[in-house]
């Protein structure tokens, strides 16, 4: 059975900056710069493993790559809740 809540209630449930918040306490900081730093690392990994495979398909990756890595580090950027 749902509850019935106020509008204002429900704005609040799965706020994400209310999460980013209580974490910001936590490290968040820091955590969002460990994911830049693993995301770079399995970003070269998979392009050199690209690039000595030789599957033909693992070129389409290499092209598709710029466009992955922006909107993965686009992502990224959010984790702490704030721009930059």
């Amino acid at each position: 059975m749902v509850k019935n809540l106020t509008e204002d209630k429900m704005d609040k449930a799965y706020d994400i900056k209310v999460l980013g918040e209580k974490l910001k306490a936590k490290g968040l900081d820091m955590a969002e710069e460990s994911v830049k730093i693993l995301a770079e690392s399995v970003f070269e990994w998979v392009e050199e493993s690209a690039s000595i495979s030789p599957n033909i398909y693992d070129d389409l990756i290499k092209l598709a790559m710029p466009q992955i890595k922006e909107v993965v580090f686009k992502a990224v950027d959010k984790i702490d809740g704030a721009e930059g």
